[in-house]
């Protein structure tokens, strides 16, 4: 009996996740208008099984430069953005070749123009580098160190298993998202803003080049690309309770996954990319010296 029950509610909540349902009541979740989180880089360390920004999958030493951080800063600022809260993500963010450079330039940013702004940090912790990097953070820019030691992460979800693989969600309208659009924040990546900061990392192997390089304006939900990029998602499974296959010791994917990886390393996927602004301090000097 009460696999019975699990089973209808299973099919209650897919319903609810179709076409008409999502019409009448809307999406599940919306993305973020006041959070946001940076994908400073995707290099990484560990390279983690499962790993939802594909570093061991589909590894690369691509990062956001300086300069795409001064335009994302100085475009929330031109805008009158006071962002709740500042996430420096990544791969492993303290392997950005700048990262203290980067965390300045966000601490600035706070100072000047968004004093209640919460700046984290979110690092495995797990090498010397990061260590010591993060030893040298100001004292208000809070870390989040899961402390991983190992590829293996038992507990991640099964994020390579698109949902467009999967029979029962061939029907959901993928414009409900999941809860990582709402309480993580919009994404900034080097090819520019998405709905999530994982959007971007599944873009960046797919090479659909949906980033946008001006910030959404807080009427516009990025229907175009949940539609697209959570069909891809594994975490979108969490809506039926459908995220693991039980405790995670390798690597699990989906067909859709498997080749989408095959075609990125045979011919890796070029995205344009977020704009850059050059630090007007150094462009005053260079015109003093001419």
């Amino acid at each position: 009996m009460q696999g019975f029950f699990h089973r209808a509610a299973r099919r209650y909540d897919l319903w609810l996740l179709s076409p008409v349902p999502t019409r009448i009541r809307g999406p599940r979740w919306t993305r973020s208008r006041d959070e946001v989180g940076i994908d400073i880089t995707y290099m990484c360390d560990l390279g983690c099984f499962n790993c939802n920004r594909s570093c061991s999958q589909d590894p690369t030493s691509d990062h956001i430069s300086v300069g795409q951080i001064r335009h994302f800063l100085e475009e929330s600022r031109e805008r009158k953005i006071r962002w709740k809260s500042i996430a420096l993500l990544g791969g492993e963010p303290t392997c950005h070749p700048d990262f203290l450079e980067v965390v300045d330039l966000v601490v600035q940013f706070r100072d000047e123009f968004s004093p209640e702004s919460q700046i984290r940090v979110v690092t495995n912790g797990h090498s010397e580098r990061a260590k010591r990097l993060l030893s040298q953070l100001p004292a208000d820019v809070r870390v989040k160190n899961s402390a991983k030691s190992s590829c293996e992460q038992p507990s991640f979800y099964t994020f390579n298993v698109a949902p467009l693989d999967v029979r029962d969600y061939r029907r959901v309208d993928f414009f409900n998202a999941c809860p990582v659009t709402h309480t993580c924040g919009i994404g900034v990546t080097p090819y520019g803003y998405y709905p999530c900061a994982v959007a971007g990392a599944i873009d960046r192997t797919f090479g659909f080049d949906l980033g946008r390089k001006v910030l959404p304006e807080d009427h516009d939900d990025m229907k175009e690309e949940l539609r697209t990029l959570c069909a891809l998602c594994g975490r979108f499974k969490m809506h039926t309770g459908e995220l693991r296959h039980g405790p995670l010791d390798g690597p699990i994917m989906s067909r859709t996954w498997v080749e989408a990886y095959e075609r990125s390393r045979q011919s890796p996927r070029r995205l344009s990319r977020l704009a850059e602004r050059p630090d007007l301090s150094e462009s005053v000097l260079e015109l003093v010296s001419e």
